[in-house]
């Protein structure tokens, strides 16, 4: 609980603060303060993977969206079909470069950069599709600075979480044992009980 807690403050202070750098050096960082600080956050605090792992995770998955922006740009139609056959190119490509990672990167944090380049970039790509060159890279910079901002603010508490349920189990399985143990003694008892009652 107390881990939940310091995580939440201190990713609510690193983005007030990465906030104030971005507006410090011109940056336009109001569009994805919400999304990358989130993103980062759940980043580093969901564990089953290392942090590399999570992190090459998600730049697949920025890489795969980025793909499909650019198909978007260059041949496909702005219609339903065209965005269809986007996304199913991209959750593709996703897949397929998670696949070739053999098992080393986690499906869920290349997914989790897909969603987070189509929530940042959706708007500036539909007003001006053709400005994808210019636009694309600015919003990825954007991004990953958010989301560096809040992975670095919440990676170390997930450990501190992983190690204090570690002796929850413990309790929680010592009484299971404790009960076999005393289901033992009882049936030893009355088994000499029973050969005491027998030599009377």
């Amino acid at each position: 609980m107390v881990s939940k807690i310091l995580a939440g403050v201190t990713l609510a202070v690193a983005s007030v603060v990465a906030l104030l750098i971005g507006d410090g050096l011109g940056w336009d960082v109001d569009g994805v303060l919400f999304l990358g600080a989130g993103v980062g956050g759940a980043l580093g605090l969901i564990s089953g993977a290392s942090a590399l792992a999570r992190i090459g995770g998600l730049l697949l998955g920025l890489l795969a969206a980025s793909i499909g922006y650019a198909l978007r740009a260059a041949i496909l139609p702005d219609s339903t079909g065209g965005r269809a056959v986007a996304i199913v190119v991209v959750v593709v490509v996703a897949v397929g470069l998670v696949l070739l990672t053999f098992g080393r990167v986690p499906l869920w944090s290349a997914l989790l950069g897909v969603g987070a380049l189509g929530g940042a970039y959706e708007v500036a790509f539909t007003d001006s599709p053709g400005s994808l060159t210019s636009t694309l890279p600015a919003t990825l910079t954007l991004l990953l600075f958010m989301v560096a901002v809040g992975f670095a603010a919440t990676v170390f508490f997930a450990e501190d979480e992983s190690r204090d349920e570690e002796p929850k189990r413990g309790r929680r399985s010592q009484p299971s044992g404790g009960d076999g143990q005393a289901e033992q003694v009882d049936e030893s008892a009355s088994l000499d009980d029973v050969l005491t009652g027998g030599r009377s």
